[in-house]
């Protein structure tokens, strides 16, 4: 055990250190995550996002062109991938492109450890037949599976929120039926990605609850207002939380429910003072691509790098914008409100210092719970 926390020191160390010079200089790391937005076409219409609004004219990158993403020289490093959408089960495709992961894993990103996707699990029928079809696929490959399911809440309040009936007992049944799936293959993860907004503030703790009945991961945090990835700017006004709103949701993160996420703090500082704070590697060691191949460092901030129909992915990466990007990163005016969780979690391992400050103030115990919780461990 001294040994593994010596070598975790040491690498959080060389990685803090490296972080700041590369910052200094804009230089690029290594691509270790990947965020691609498959399609925009969405089945609910979700009052905290636009992406629905995107005219069904706008075409989707093929499958064709997201191997291609794939296979970019750039993405040799990669841990994770993550596809998100829209509804990423909406494209008849997807079950193609997970089984080509899962074949081209050990000649384009032999590092690749986890497969991420991002869905309302409405689709019981189709994502239980694809989930099924490729588990032993990317098992085999040595990939984790891992379905985020959005869940703002249980019963009607699911539905009412968004905007599409019947969808809480549709994506029980999926949970239901993919937890079948999991029963045989221990690389099936599921878990529940809840966006609060001040109609669910009340139910988060009936949430965990479901979650820790079934067995659930949680990724639970505030919505994040953003022209870029979610364009919901207008809606300011109506995703504004009370200070009554605020009084309970730093009640929830401060219950045991977070005791070992880093993200808790992060949290509790944006509720408490109503800015944040924190470590960020957006453009250093992850990208995000729009479902019309369009890059940008951060899903968050509108500062595009280019698009893929005109450019590779290495030229994109390696370009002047994506430069003074990584030189400003943290540093935006959108930085301070970001409570995004994804951007976080890639961004410990990387910044170091965060990671190391946690261990100091937490002492061994809790850093491995938190290493494990917010599955860092194949980032060392």
């Amino acid at each position: 055990m001294r040994g593994l926390l010596e070598r975790m020191v040491a690498a959080l160390l060389y990685n803090g250190i490296l972080y700041r010079i590369k910052k200094l200089t804009g230089k690029e790391h290594r691509l270790e995550t990947v965020s691609i937005e498959v399609t925009h076409r969405c089945i609910c219409r979700c009052g905290m996002c636009n992406i629905w609004k995107i005219p069904a004219e706008v075409v989707d990158l093929d499958l064709r062109k997201l191997q291609e993403l794939l296979s970019s020289p750039s993405l040799t490093h990669l841990k994770e991938i993550d596809l998100t959408g829209g509804e990423p089960f909406l494209r008849s495709d997807i079950g193609q492109l997970i089984g080509w992961i899962a074949a081209h894993k050990p000649k384009k990103f032999p590092l690749l450890r986890t497969l991420s996707i991002t869905t309302n699990g409405i689709l019981t029928d189709r994502i239980v037949s694809v989930v099924g079809e490729n588990i032993s696929l990317l098992r085999a490959a040595g990939i984790d599976l891992v379905l985020a399911c959005g869940m703002d809440g249980l019963g009607t309040l699911h539905d009412c929120i968004r905007n599409y009936s019947g969808a809480w007992k549709k994506l029980h049944e999926s949970l239901q039926k993919l937890k079948n799936i999991q029963t045989e293959n221990d690389n099936l993860i599921l878990g529940i990605k809840t966006t609060i907004v001040p109609a669910n503030v009340d139910e988060l703790f009936n949430i965990a609850d479901y979650a820790d009945e079934n067995g659930l991961f949680t990724i639970i945090s505030p919505c994040i207002i953003t022209s870029n990835r979610f364009d919901n700017m207008e809606r300011f006004d109506d995703l504004l939380f009370s200070p009554e709103d605020r009084k309970k949701m730093i009640n929830f993160y401060q219950s045991r429910r977070f005791a070992w996420s880093g993200h808790r703090e992060t949290l509790l500082e944006f509720l408490r003072s109503g800015t944040v704070s924190k470590a960020c590697t957006a453009g250093f060691n992850t990208l995000f691509v729009r479902h019309n191949g369009e890059v940008f460092p951060c899903p968050v901030i509108a500062s595009s790098l280019g698009n893929l129909h005109s450019y590779s992915l290495t030229d994109l990466y390696h370009n002047k914008a994506a430069t003074l990007f990584r030189k400003k990163a943290g540093r935006f005016s959108e930085c301070s409100l970001c409570t995004e969780p994804g951007l976080e979690r890639i961004s410990w391992p990387l910044e170091g210092f965060s990671m190391l400050r946690f261990l100091i103030k937490r002492g061994y115990p809790d850093f491995r719970r938190l290493v494990s919780h917010m599955g860092l461990d194949k980032y060392f």
